[in-house]
């Protein structure tokens, strides 16, 4: 597939007509982009317009409708992500995320296939899940939680609440456990409030999610009123085999920083100088 595609990049270039610049030309995909390996799909769907990034999809098991929606609101600098991801047992999985692009919805969806083997087991979806991203697209990050050999798959900034004054996200975390895609972490990352009163008060949460050994996360948690922090709280997120999710301790407060502290250290770095 990729001596295709260099077949018509040079065929082009040869084309190419004099006195014409390079912005004026356009590199892209011949044709409908065919199931193959996880890199070349990735690298069609980067050069492919929106008819063939939708095509794709479709045949990978999109419903037609989704597929058609993504691969035309894509914004500039976005593009569908394709990758493998770690999994126990003898299936290969891989997962395709797409951003929103103008809308408010982002989609994940499950494949399961094989590159050694694409034409007898091609990629094809298994499950999907559609995350709220209302306000911007939520960032995915694959991380090992669970086990070491384990992918588990992590999405920052899904919406979770809107209105006035008002904007909740989430971080959360889904697993492929028997074959499927299961929501296995669901925290509070972030929360913008306006109170409104006589004095107008804007508080906030911003949660840091930072993963430790032995299946756990550690959460922290800084609150602050109009820009000041007010309190930071830290608790551990455990994976629990029976339950089949991640189980969160109660917060504990922990000393919130000294922000005057730096200051009088340069302060007193100046007046040696």
């Amino acid at each position: 597939m990729l001596k295709k595609l260099w077949i018509v990049c040079c065929a082009g270039l040869l084309l190419w007509p004099a006195g014409q610049s390079v912005a004026q030309v356009r590199v892209g995909v011949d044709g409908p982009i065919p199931l193959g390996k996880l890199d070349e799909m990735s690298t069609m769907l980067y050069l492919a317009d929106a008819g063939q990034r939708a095509g794709l999809l479709t045949k990978l098991g999109v419903d037609p409708k989704i597929a058609k929606y993504a691969a035309e609101q894509l914004m500039p600098g976005q593009q569908i992500d394709l990758q493998p991801i770690r999994t126990r047992g003898a299936n290969h999985y891989a997962i395709a995320y797409i951003p929103k692009g103008t809308g408010v919805c982002c989609f994940l969806y499950l494949l399961q296939g094989s590159d050694e083997a694409s034409a007898k087991l091609p990629w094809h979806v298994v499950d999907h899940q559609q995350l709220d991203c209302w306000f911007e697209a939520a960032s995915l990050e694959l991380m090992p939680l669970r086990h070491i050999d384990e992918d588990d798959i992590a999405f920052h900034g899904v919406n979770a609440g809107h209105g006035s004054g008002l904007l909740v996200k989430q971080m959360q975390v889904f697993s492929v456990l028997n074959g499927k895609l299961q929501q296995t972490l669901a925290a509070e990352d972030y929360r913008y409030e306006v109170v409104w009163g006589g004095d107008e008060l804007v508080q906030n949460q911003r949660s840091t999610f930072v993963p430790f050994p032995h299946n756990m996360l550690e959460e922290t948690r800084t609150s602050a009123t109009n820009d000041k922090i007010e309190k930071v709280e830290r608790r551990y997120w455990r994976w629990s085999e029976a339950g089949q999710k991640f189980m969160g301790d109660e917060f504990v407060e922990v000393p919130v920083p000294d922000s005057t502290q730096g200051a009088q250290a340069v302060a007193g770095t100046a007046q040696k100088q």
